[in-house]
């Protein structure tokens, strides 16, 4: 199990601003938005990739993951959606995704992940259709992803097509098994839905590739709070990962706190050592 911190808390601030405060906490990877002003792949020239991927040499940061759930430099909040009535934004979410894998493979991150697209889509239509019809997207992502080795990842989402854990593991079961399609495994997103994040991890640790984790207020509010502030037992939830051997990356992922992103990134690290999942950086004696 490894630890990395999404840049969305620095959403509105130069990346290089939030490659150096998440480095400066002692995290050894970052996940960077795939939208503006950090790695929307339509601005990223090849020359800007060859600086981006210096920068984090530079700091010695691996990236966990492309989130490209959330992009709005190509829509709105919820929008383009895999599956919106006009068929124009579901194709330029398509197209924004293809675009997310080639930048990926061009860095060396492992996955790319998203949504399954805001729900309600279509009052004449089904939940098996609207599902085909996502499925349908994604089966225009998974020769490129096959091809550069890249996983497309789909996070459970609240309001979504795919929002529950029995939704998720149904939509997995259904498919044939994939080295490339998988699941971004958000715990505080689990919480706020009334699941026990662990018992969704007991469901669908064979297709989780890659893990979100924050914190929940006590109302249930959709609001990434810091970890420990909230109801959620992260200890529990982290132990059953180890338990099970989890090898890849728990990414810290709080969106609300932009004006001391600096404080909330070493306030995380802080708890994740004092509960003895994360070991101190070198500097500071570890």
């Amino acid at each position: 199990m490894r630890f990395a911190y999404s840049s969305t808390i620095f959403r509105s601030r130069p990346l290089a601003e939030a490659v150096e405060g998440i480095a400066k906490a002692g995290f050894t990877a970052v996940e960077l938005m795939a939208d503006r002003p950090h790695a929307f792949p339509r601005d990223l020239t090849a020359g800007k990739v060859a600086e981006l991927n210096q920068c984090l040499e530079q700091r010695r940061l691996r990236v966990s993951n492309l989130n490209s759930c959330v992009v709005t430099s190509a829509g709105e909040m919820n929008n383009p959606s895999w599956i919106s009535v006009d068929w124009q934004e579901r194709e330029n979410r398509i197209q924004y995704t293809l675009e997310c894998l080639r930048l990926a493979a061009a860095m060396g991150i492992p996955s790319v992940s998203t949504e399954s697209g805001a729900m309600p889509a279509h009052e004449a239509m089904n939940q098996k259709e609207i599902l085909n019809l996502f499925m349908g997207g994604m089966n225009r992502l998974l020769p490129l992803a096959g091809k550069l080795g890249v996983k497309i990842l789909i996070q459970p989402e609240v309001h979504t097509l795919i929002e529950t854990t029995e939704q998720a593991l149904e939509f997995f079961k259904e498919l044939p098994p994939s080295s490339v399609l998988k699941i971004d495994l958000d715990a505080g997103h689990c919480f706020r839905i009334g699941e026990d994040p662990s018992e969704s991890w007991d469901k669908l640790k064979a297709y989780v590739a890659h893990v979100h984790l924050d914190d929940i207020s006590s109302d249930s509010a959709h609001r990434h709070i810091q970890l420990g502030e909230g109801v959620m037992d992260i200890p529990g939830f982290l132990r059953c990962l180890q338990r099970d051997d989890y090898r890849g990356y728990v990414t810290i992922k709080l969106d609300c706190f932009e004006q001391r992103a600096e404080e909330v990134v070493l306030a995380s690290a802080r708890y994740l050592r004092e509960k003895g999942f994360l070991e101190a950086p070198p500097e500071a004696g570890g």
